[in-house]
């Protein structure tokens, strides 16, 4: 028996990209490298914001409709090592409760596809789960047969982020311009790697976990 897990998330942010702003644009692979992709702005964005000193790192919150946000990490460079290994439940909270309204002047944001599966019989053998694959598991309710057990588990993620959400849809976006005097100026740019978390709000629980390297690449 194979056991399936399907996850996909559709979401619409709250405030969309104008779609009229995307442009091509380079993406920093690494030092040397660098690749083409269509590159989403939003300007005079009013979004939570951190900078993380410690960790030498970006984020920026954006909403989507309903209870759900996603949260954009950008590494400085050279430091993507150092705050992947600190993706703790204690950083999380911390980003979250120092995350404050700022006016963004400039935000550019890749558009990017992920779809990933991943086998999990052996991950949730080191979580103590191992019967259930072995000749000692009773699944006899399902089909009556005793001789049932499961041979592998698989998990699948699809994840879309466009100009108007995590999947691409008809709806229209408005740029709204501010007026207001910003005396420190912010501009972010999503140009190099970075990663995204989108977590439920009401009980701040991650829904999915992302390192994108390559915008172009699923």
């Amino acid at each position: 028996m194979v056991l399936v897990n399907y996850i996909f998330f559709k979401g619409n942010w709250e405030t969309p990209f104008y779609p009229d702003l995307t442009v091509e644009s380079k993406f920093h692979l690494d030092n040397k490298r660098t690749v083409k992709v269509l590159m989403m702005r939003h300007r005079d964005l009013s979004t939570p914001y951190f900078r993380d000193n410690k960790l030498s790192c970006s984020v920026v919150e954006m909403k989507y409709t309903g209870n759900a946000s996603a949260l954009f990490i950008l590494p400085d460079e050279g430091k993507m090592q150092e705050v992947e290994a600190s993706l703790q439940p204690e950083t999380l909270k911390i980003w979250k409760d120092s995350l404050r309204f700022r006016m963004i002047d400039e935000l550019y944001l890749p558009k990017f596809s992920i779809s990933t599966d991943y086998s999990l019989e052996g991950i949730l053998s080191q979580l103590g789960i191992r019967e259930v694959f072995s000749a000692q598991a009773d699944l006899s309710g399902i089909t009556g047969d005793k001789d049932l057990r499961v041979s592998k588990v698989v998990h699948k993620a699809v994840l879309d982020v466009t100009e108007a959400g995590t999947e691409a849809a008809g709806a229209t976006g408005l740029m709204l311009v501010g007026t207001a005097l910003n005396i420190h100026p912010l501009e972010i740019h999503f140009n190099r790697p970075f990663l995204m978390i989108i977590y439920e709000t009401n009980t701040q629980t991650p829904l999915f976990m992302a390192k994108v390297t390559n915008p172009n690449e699923k």
